[in-house]
């Protein structure tokens, strides 16, 4: 790709800043802090209360018949599409449209991925699901590459009163990425942590989007796996499997956006045992909202159903 000029200063501006020393650069270290966590107490008592909400959660989708619990969570996920997309500024009504008039039927990275777990993901399908993602968006065009493929890349915002650019840290080196693709998978696909329905999912998110190997979509990314993953620990700890996930949490990180990025840029710059478990605190939480938000919708629904068939 031929750079414009605008994109030619840029990646100069940036290769200079990263080159000054001033900055952190993400590193694999990440990997390392997840080989023996030391959950605290009081996120262990949290989750297994998220868990408590979650079960009575899984036990109103039962009571329903099985086509209109699957037509439940078909919605749900379409609102997670937009959801997700739109968390990172993307046109909803556009992405929509996309999957109203472009898209083929289940063309999305979440069934995608669904159809490919049994087995394990592998390279292949960790980096097809992320191109899925990708169609559709202001940044399509990158869903042509496996990955991102410069160094000039940062994390960062403009400060709202100078406008100025503040760099927080600089994306994992590009020589890093395959290494770090198939450190996440060893992760992924392993039984390590499975005991934790919602914890395990919210490491693999926490790698994905504070390493940035990708060009555009990371943390949209990251999301998903989270969700995939728990949904799959429900099925192995809890005895619940629909063929669907049965919740997303997306849609309770828009208030919370600026603390969601602090909270990565903290696991990559120093990972450890107390920045994972600022992380779980926050997700769990996030998975809380999500569930109060569900199950408030789903017994009007019920309702709905119940009248329909009268």
């Amino acid at each position: 790709m031929e750079l414009t000029e605008a994109q030619r200063i840029r990646r100069e501006y940036l290769r200079e800043k990263r080159e000054s020393g001033e900055y952190p650069i993400a590193g694999l270290q990440i990997f390392d802090s997840i080989q023996n966590l030391k959950f605290s107490d009081y996120v262990l008592d949290y989750e297994r209360d998220v868990i408590s909400i979650y079960s009575s959660y899984l036990d109103d989708l039962s009571s329903l018949k099985l086509d209109d619990t699957v037509a439940f969570l078909e919605f749900i996920k379409n609102q997670e599409i937009l959801d997700n997309q739109s968390l990172e500024k993307e046109n909803g009504f556009l992405i929509s449209l996309y999957f109203q008039t472009v898209a083929k039927e289940k063309d999305n990275a979440i069934d995608f991925l669904l159809s490919h777990m049994d087995s394990g993901f592998s390279r292949e399908d960790f980096i097809a699901a992320h191109k899925l993602l990708l169609k559709g968006t202001k940044n399509e065009f990158f869903s042509g590459f496996d990955y991102r493929q410069y160094d000039e890349s940062c994390v960062g915002y403009k400060d709202s009163a100078t406008g100025e650019e503040v760099i927080l840290y600089f994306n994992l080196p590009v020589s890093d990425i395959e290494e770090a693709i198939q450190r996440t998978l060893t992760f992924y696909n392993s039984d390590q942590y499975d005991e934790h329905t919602f914890l395990k999912g919210q490491i693999a998110h926490g790698i994905v989007g504070s390493l940035q190997m990708f060009n555009d979509g990371n943390t949209r990314y990251a999301r998903i796996l989270q969700h995939i993953k728990t949904s799959e620990l429900t099925a192995k700890n809890l005895g619940v499997d629909f063929g669907l996930p049965t919740m997303y949490g997306t849609r309770a990180y828009f208030p919370q956006r600026a603390r969601y990025r602090q909270l990565m840029q903290e696991l990559v710059m120093n990972p450890s045992d107390e920045t994972w478990d600022k992380w779980f605190k926050f997700n769990l939480n996030a998975s809380e909202f999500a569930l109060t938000f569900l199950d408030t919708h789903l017994q009007p629904y019920k309702t709905m159903v119940r009248n329909r068939k009268s």
